[in-house]
């Protein structure tokens, strides 16, 4: 009778532990819900936040930012600037590929090589000569720029900067990005488009594991389920958490509410490659018709502030601060339609994706039109969808945000403006500004320091005056997670590490 109550005890210990192990969160497993997919898990292949998002846990550069702030040595031991262009790297020993082959420098020059030539990326490391990027030995690394650029090394921290393995690159193809190969603490194990991205503890890490043995990414578009799935436990961690949902989060008492300036503008952009957008005269009465800032207070309430300027007063030489929102003006728009040949009005369509804060603003913004004869058809698409569209200049107007990649304005200004960036490098307003092109070259390259505050007050001011885009709302980023949820850190960059989080009791 002993032997059967033990053994009855046993199996209801067996049951109870299956059950609370099984499913949804908790355990030793992290479930974070995204926003949005990623688009490729190939760290060249795409520049916006889902992917990073993803392949941030996944590589690692020579060097990364820590929560401080500060650039700091990752897969390279050390690194050094041996004169005003040439820079050279140390790097570990030892360190796994998690298809188990050992970090070589040659990995190194394949990695950077291919970021200097992606279209996504290049504006980041256009700087590095490609033919002078080598490897010294298995473990030391040298490039040369071809003008000398501070901001080189900060770049260096962004995911187009993450190394892969040669050997895993060139055998995966075109289905690289589908299996994924770097050297972080977790490994990819599968993804299932616009639903969920597995990833598992790497056991042969370099450095310290992650707490937890498996990571799930789940995509929820709609801001409202991602913040019940927090509530009901279906994730531990919930991204952008709405205005409207703020007070939701930090009235209960098993969630928390982190919130932190980025580096970012959501914006209003025009395609000025096509008619009539590439009239100055359109671009501005289209912009005196909307009232911005009611706008952005409606859907953002007390989160972030509403942007004043093309680039964001979190970056260095940023002027914004010293500009003021414009002034909504029915009566000019309707002037300056009528100047352009629009007397009686102008179809449009604005394109922004599946998100509720940008979908509210075209819906007021559709309003708002209407009253200078404007009539806008609002285009929401799926992630990828919208990607391709602006990428493609396939848009008339069209709502994105924009986050730098450093804390230096070259990596702004540089991708959103620059003819060479038109298209996939980021330029999607598709302008073609020789004015713009050489203030932005002066501004990268100037060695002094009150020169390239100079060069950056003055893009600024002109991009503005040519009305290249509607600045509409300088970011806050929000994020909720269970109480028992420590270690998260949101960096600046818009796209987060979640290696070090650590899952209490």
């Amino acid at each position: 009778m002993k032997k059967k109550l033990s053994m009855l005890l046993t199996m209801l210990c067996v049951l109870l532990l299956v059950g609370c192990s099984g499913g949804g969160t908790g355990g030793n497993q992290l479930t974070i819900g995204l926003s949005g997919d990623a688009i490729s898990l190939d760290p060249v292949m795409s520049n916006d936040n889902q992917s990073s998002n993803v392949t941030t846990q996944i590589y690692e550069g020579l060097v990364k930012l820590d929560p401080s702030g500060e650039i700091q040595p990752s897969l390279a031991e050390s690194y050094e600037q041996v004169d005003d262009v040439t820079y050279r790297f140390k790097l570990k020993e030892g360190v796994k590929f998690h298809n188990g082959e050992e970090l070589k420098a040659s990995d190194v020059v394949f990695s950077l090589k291919r970021a200097i030539e992606a279209p996504n990326v290049t504006h980041l490391f256009q700087t590095i000569d490609v033919n002078s990027v080598q490897a010294i030995d298995d473990y030391t690394v040298e490039f040369k720029q071809t003008e000398p650029f501070a901001g080189i090394i900060p770049a260096l921290c962004h995911p187009g900067g993450f190394i892969v393995n040669e050997k895993a690159v060139t055998e995966g193809g075109d289905d690289y990005a589908q299996h994924p190969v770097g050297t972080n603490a977790l490994k990819f194990v599968s993804w299932k488009r616009a639903d969920s991205i597995e990833l598992e503890k790497f056991e042969d890490y370099h450095g310290e594991g992650v707490a937890y043995d498996k990571l799930l990414f789940r995509v929820i578009p709609e801001p409202s389920n991602r913040v019940i799935e927090l509530e009901s436990g279906g994730v531990d961690i919930a991204y952008d958490i709405i205005a409207t949902d703020i007070k939701k989060v930090e009235d209960n008492a098993d969630l928390n509410l982190i919130k932190a300036l980025d580096y970012g503008e959501t914006y209003m952009g025009f395609n000025t490659a096509k008619e009539p957008f590439d009239n100055p005269k359109v671009r501005e009465a289209i912009a005196l018709a909307l009232d911005v800032d009611s706008i952005v207070k409606a859907v953002f309430h007390d989160l972030g502030q509403t942007a004043t300027g093309v680039l964001p007063p979190t970056l260095n030489y940023s002027i914004s601060d010293q500009m003021e929102v414009r002034q909504q003006n029915i009566e000019r728009a309707k002037e300056l339609l009528k100047e352009a040949g629009y007397e009686d009005g102008l179809s449009l369509t604005i394109s922004t994706n599946e998100n509720k804060d940008r979908s509210d603003m075209a819906t007021a913004m559709k309003e708002q039109l209407s009253q200078a004869g404007i009539d806008a058809t609002i285009n929401i698409l799926e992630w990828s969808a919208f990607n391709e569209v602006i990428k493609n200049g396939d848009q008339d107007l069209f709502m994105i945000a924009w986050t730098a990649d450093s804390s230096d304005p070259d990596t702004f200004l540089y991708p959103c403006f620059h003819s060479s960036a038109k298209g996939e490098g980021g330029n999607y307003i598709f302008l073609e500004d020789p004015k713009v092109d050489e203030l932005l070259e002066k501004g990268r390259y100037a060695q002094d320091d009150q020169q390239r505050a100079d060069y950056y007050a003055e893009v600024q001011e002109y991009l503005m005056d040519i009305y290249a885009w509607i600045p509409l709302h300088n970011k806050e980023m929000t994020m909720g997670t269970k109480k028992e949820i420590g270690g998260v850190h949101l960096s600046p960059l818009g796209f987060h590490s979640f290696t070090d989080v650590t899952i209490g009791e």
